[in-house]
This record gives C-alpha cells, structure tokens and sequence, in this order.
C-alpha cells in the first residue's frame, strides 16, 4: 500500500502525477473497448486483423521451430535410417508421377 504522508519524490522530480496518469489512460482504454463493442464494423476489423497476425504469428513459428529441428537432425547425422529411407522414397514417388 502506498504511504499517503511522505510526498512522492518521483513527482517532485519530474513533475508528473503518476496516478492521474495511469487514470487518464486506462479511461482512454475503456472508452475505446466500449466503442469497438458498439460498433459491428469495428469488431470485424479488429477480429480480422487478430487473425492475419495469429496466421502469421503461426507460420514463423512453425518455421522456426522446422528449421531448428533439421539443424538438430543435420547435427546428429540426419533422420533416422527408416524415417530417412520413407521420405526418400516419397520424394521418388512424387517425381515419378510428376513425369
């Protein structure tokens, strides 16, 4: 809890009120949720906009955490012997039929 009878030294210093800061900005914040609430055309956009970022946020990440596997599989001498062998074979499915 904050002692109310020593003055803040922070705001003796720089001269801002810190509590009726973080006031202000939390009103700003509700002010603008209640807006998106209210507005249809505004929840659609923000939904959409969540979405492209999490599509995106997912494709990096799953690229990232691919491209550390391999480096890890490349560092112990590559995929396991009939892992290594069923892939390869694939690959030469796919090119076969692709001719």
């Amino acid at each position: 809890m904050i002692d109310q009878s020593r003055p803040d030294t922070d705001q003796k210093k720089s001269g801002v009120n810190y509590e009726r800061l973080g006031k202000a900005v939390e009103d700003a914040l509700i002010l603008d949720y209640i807006y998106v609430l209210h507005s249809t055309r505004r929840q659609i956009w923000s939904s959409f906009i969540r979405g492209v970022f999490a599509g995106i946020g997912g494709v990096i990440g799953a690229t990232v955490g691919v491209a550390i596997l391999v480096g890890v599989l490349q560092l112990f001498g590559g995929v396991p012997g009939g892992i290594g062998r069923f892939f390869q074979d694939l690959g030469q499915t796919i090119e076969n039929r692709a001719k």
